[in-house]
């Protein structure tokens, strides 16, 4: 099994793990507070942490299977290989973007780490908690890329598709 189909199974396998991780915690809370008026500040944390990881890799799934938001109003007037080229471009910037919110979670990740900032409750070291933006917005940004040379290579060279 290659690498790439391992990286595939245990991200769909996490992002759904984390889903029902984050209902159930939610849940439980809600449970607590509304029948034994109890609240765990260090549960409330942790679920905003995870919903951050979750979003970041939910967005790299939806880009790896094209269910991503699209904006594909212009596309459909145009023919097949403007619509190849318009595409191209509109995954590249897409791959910029994605790279820049990546080099500013570094940046950010950076400073908490060199300050020692930890969170409150738990008292996870920050930059952990914002490693998930890092990580997956290199993530989201190969994968745009990827799509980016696909769609060019297409518009290049039509009788390859």
């Amino acid at each position: 099994m290659k690498f790439k189909d391992i990286f595939n199974s245990f991200e769909e396998l996490s992002v759904g793990g984390l889903l029902l991780l984050l209902a159930m915690a939610t849940t439980f809370q809600v449970i607590t507070r509304y029948c034994f008026g109890i609240t765990f500040d260090w549960m409330a944390e942790g679920s905003r942490y995870l919903t951050i990881l979750a979003t970041f890799a939910g967005a790299g799934l939806a880009v790896k299977s094209g269910a991503h938001f699209t904006m594909d109003a212009v596309i459909h007037f145009l023919p097949e290989r403007p619509t190849l080229l318009v595409k191209s471009i509109a995954h590249f910037f897409s791959s910029f973007i994605m790279f820049i919110v990546g080099y500013q979670a570094y940046v950010l990740v950076q400073k908490l780490a060199k300050y020692g900032m930890s969170t409150a409750s738990l008292g996870l070291p920050m930059w952990v908690a914002y490693l998930p933006i890092l990580l997956f917005s290199v993530v989201i940004g190969w994968r745009f890329f990827h799509e980016g040379i696909k769609s060019l290579r297409a518009f290049i060279n039509p009788a390859s598709v």
